[in-house]
């Protein structure tokens, strides 16, 4: 079950500059050869401070400040087919309840030919969304942008914000771990044991600063190449911890040393490009953390170049 999603309108309207918020159209069912987004208001399963069930709303009212035209880029928004399917309605309370619903709801979103972006809430969505993508393309693989492995098992008898990718490997067999790419992993933030596991299981590890000397392009072509080998399609997940407190600091772990913003936006519009991805999350924004609006601002970016990404595939077609 969904609900309807609002944005705010413009402030003003220019028949010369058509803001974004008038370019998303709101969907009841996935859009062929378009950009899906669906809401997740969820934060049961987050391991830190909570505030991710807002996301998706912060999101949205922080894309009323977009127009059309990326002029580094050369990218016109323009034309594009962005719906919005609103937002799933999920069991607050109980995370193993909540990950069925969203991995029920996920597959209905998907759609072969689009880009699902899964709008969070907390990182222990990304689980019933990889499943959901696994059943409905087969085998695959995932890059993930996180500050943490997120390779724990289930605490308490349930899955949380920081097992989703470790407990998808165990249980999937379509996810062949070493199709699994993690950038952004730095500072004291993980321990040595789950380091070990993520050499011992074959995950290509990329680290903040060997991402930043190598620049988010050539980043994004290694990861697609790794994740895509043998893969029929690749799932992205963007935890916004990744990014340094200095742009983000509403997340559930905010952390110093992380990658820029704007690597993150170029690494995904790269990302968007690639044929093979076909669900993505975007997950972990707390906007109640952020007074300021400066990290929804930075995941509403994010979810921008996103799509711009995808255009811009389409346009090689």
């Amino acid at each position: 079950m969904r609900k309807s999603a609002s944005y705010p309108a413009p402030t003003y309207d220019d028949v010369d500059d058509v803001r974004l918020v008038r370019i998303v159209r709101p969907a009841d069912a996935p859009q062929k050869d378009a950009v899906n987004v669906v809401g997740v208001p969820f934060d049961g399963g987050v391991l830190g401070r909570k505030g991710a069930a807002g996301g998706p709303l912060a999101i949205r009212e922080a894309m009323s400040g977009f127009s059309n035209y990326n002029v580094e880029l050369g990218e016109s928004l323009e034309g594009s087919r962005v719906f919005d399917l609103g937002d799933m309605v999920v069991d607050q309370e109980d995370v193993l309840k909540a990950h069925l619903q969203i991995e029920a709801e996920a597959a209905r979103c998907l759609a072969g030919s689009s880009l699902l972006v899964a709008m969070g809430g907390d990182n222990s969505l990304s689980l019933p969304c990889i499943r959901a993508s696994c059943a409905k393309f087969g085998r695959l693989g995932l890059i993930v942008v996180d500050s943490h492995f997120d390779l724990r098992g289930r605490i308490r008898g349930k899955p949380t914000s920081g097992s989703s990718y470790g407990l998808a490997i165990e249980t999937m067999r379509e996810l062949d771990p070493r199709r699994v790419v993690e950038v952004g992993i730095h500072g004291f933030l993980n321990s040595k044991t789950y380091f070990e596991k993520a050499k011992k299981l074959g995950i290509k590890v990329v680290t903040a600063s060997e991402a930043r000397s190598k620049g988010p392009r050539e980043v994004a072509k290694e990861a697609y190449e790794a994740a895509s080998d043998g893969a029929d399609a690749v799932y992205l997940s963007v935890d916004l911890d990744a990014v340094d407190l200095s742009y983000v600091s509403g997340v559930s772990a905010p952390s110093a040393g992380g990658i820029p913003a704007d690597y993150l936006f170029d690494f995904l519009y790269e990302l968007g490009k690639m044929p093979g991805v076909r669900c993505a999350d975007l997950v972990e924004l707390a906007p109640s953390l952020d007074p300021t609006g400066r990290s929804a601002r930075v995941a509403a970016s994010a979810l921008v170049y996103l799509i711009a990404g995808f255009n811009s595939r389409k346009s090689r077609r």
